[in-house]
């Protein structure tokens, strides 16, 4: 758990498709247009929101970052290859 120092991001999950990627694989993609200036955190805050009905609104899940690397779209998301934000 973080400790009362840890630099903690609020990820603000739309989709539970990405909280259940982020919980299975391990990883979690951030936009770089609305990526904050510091991402070198200690720890990623998942926020849910209205999509997980019952569970919206708050703050279920936590995990600690072990590292980050600039990547598209499609590399992360290969079965998406005509995703609009493909090249992003």
């Amino acid at each position: 758990m973080p400790s009362p120092t840890s630099l903690i991001l609020v990820a603000i999950i739309n989709d539970p498709r990405d909280l259940e990627i982020a919980r299975v694989l391990g990883w979690y993609r951030i936009p770089l247009r609305s990526a904050p200036k510091v991402i070198a955190v200690d720890y990623l805050a998942f926020y849910q929101t209205a999509a997980f009905g019952d569970d919206r609104w708050r703050i279920q899940y936590v995990a600690p970052v072990r590292g980050y690397e600039l990547t598209t779209r499609s590399e992360l998301m290969q079965d998406e290859p005509n995703h609009p934000h493909a090249q992003h």
